[in-house]
């Protein structure tokens, strides 16, 4: 996997991907914490979620095209754990892995990280293909095969209904 910088100069709004994953660069802003300067609880959801539709963006998913044809992409399940608070005016990072994926979820590791690389949030999360009425679907195939595309080596075993889907080892 390289790095996507080099090749889309604008993708810095989106973030890049790498070895690591998918990387989103954040700062936090006032509006983001209460009284004491931390980081609001909830904040670290948005902020996940920022980065995940900065992910889907930066590798040709588009979800305004995808709700003008009555789809979404949800949360379907979601767990978070918070390790240390962050701060007003802290520059943060959110690392979004895929884990597993199936044809009607794509499980997600995230990671809210300091630039100095210390954990300050970890989130699981499920994310699904459902019509506008909240009916979940199977996942298409170009939205698959993006997200698949991305995936970090130690991930390239995914698998869908017991077959490979997308292996970068030699001999697959």
């Amino acid at each position: 996997m390289t790095d996507s910088r080099a090749s889309n100069p604008v993708s810095g709004l989106d973030g890049w991907c790498d070895d690591k994953g998918h990387i989103y660069p954040l700062k936090v802003y006032y509006e983001d914490t209460d009284a004491g300067g931390v980081v609001y609880h909830a904040n670290y959801l948005a902020f996940a979620e920022r980065a995940r539709s900065a992910w889907f963006s930066l590798i040709g998913i588009d979800q305004n095209q995808y709700l003008q044809s009555g789809l979404a992409f949800v949360v379907a399940a979601l767990e978070v754990r918070y390790h240390r608070p962050a701060r007003l005016g802290q520059e943060l990072r959110v690392v979004t892995q895929l884990a597993n994926m199936t044809g009607v979820r794509a499980m997600l590791d995230q990671k809210i990280t300091d630039t100095h690389g210390h954990l300050m949030a970890s989130l699981n999360v499920q994310v699904a293909q459902a019509s506008l009425g909240g009916r979940p679907c199977r996942f298409d195939a170009d939205v698959k095969s993006k997200i698949l595309a991305t995936m970090p080596p130690q991930n390239h075993e995914i698998t869908f209904s017991g077959k490979v889907a997308l292996s970068h080892k030699k001999g697959h």
